[in-house]
């Protein structure tokens, strides 16, 4: 299945990007399918701030990297070779940054409890994304001038929905992305930590399900999301 598998955090100051994940989620955050490294020196030379990087789990690096690229994809960084643990980056069609990793490398386990996509053009960038990794339409809603138009995925078709594809890129201060949401079961509490820690937090809102988001930026001034469930 072709779905993300790892989350790598590119930042400014690996130490205390480690220590504040660790503070807001507990020591154990950093097992398991996420990393944190250093920004690389190009991507800091090119003013490319901290950021959140999501590894998508394909069988064929190389292939996927070459009808990726097809579809208007950038690759970025050294090219692949294939091979087990080979991994590639590119900037997608829309300009958000995405990763590919051999399935071999995958760990698969569901840190981020959703992702989501700000593009200019949602269906275009689905289409993308579905032809590429076989993901599966799970219905559009049109939230409004604020919060976009969405298409929800999953990432197959036996499979619940995992995130959504938006047009929020169109708006002047969102640039193109993915968005991933950490959950938490006591948001006021994590967005305490979130401020006292050093980061920012943007209005919370509720979801159609219930559910509490709240975007944010850590410290380095890298996005992420925090997600609160309603209780089901």
């Amino acid at each position: 299945m072709s779905r993300f598998c790892h989350y790598e955090l590119r930042t400014t100051d690996v130490a205390a990007a480690h220590a504040f994940y660790a503070d807001l989620f507990g020591p154990s955050f950093w097992q398991g399918c996420v990393s944190v490294t250093q920004l690389p020196a190009q991507a800091a030379a090119r003013g490319a701030p901290a950021h959140w990087l999501g590894h998508i789990a394909v069988d064929d690096v190389v292939g996927t990297m070459l009808h990726f690229v097809e579809r208007g994809a950038t690759p970025l960084g050294p090219a692949p070779r294939g091979g087990i643990g080979e991994r590639a980056v590119l900037r997608d069609p829309n300009g958000a940054l995405v990763g590919l990793t051999s399935t071999s490398a995958a760990v698969t386990d569901d840190r981020v409890a959703w992702h989501v996509l700000c593009a200019r053009d949602e269906a275009a960038a689905y289409e993308t994304y579905a032809d590429l990794f076989g993901w599966a339409s799970r219905g559009v809603a049109d939230l409004g001038a604020e919060r976009g138009r969405h298409v929800e995925f999953a990432w197959s078709a036996h499979s619940e929905a995992v995130g959504s594809i938006s047009n929020l890129a169109r708006r002047p201060h969102v640039h193109p992305q993915w968005l991933f949401f950490f959950p938490t079961e006591d948001l006021d509490a994590s967005l305490a930590r979130v401020r006292d820690g050093g980061g920012l937090t943007l209005p919370t809102f509720t979801t159609g399900d219930g559910d509490l988001v709240t975007p944010c930026d850590d410290p380095q001034g890298a996005a992420f999301a925090l997600i609160q469930a309603a209780v089901r």
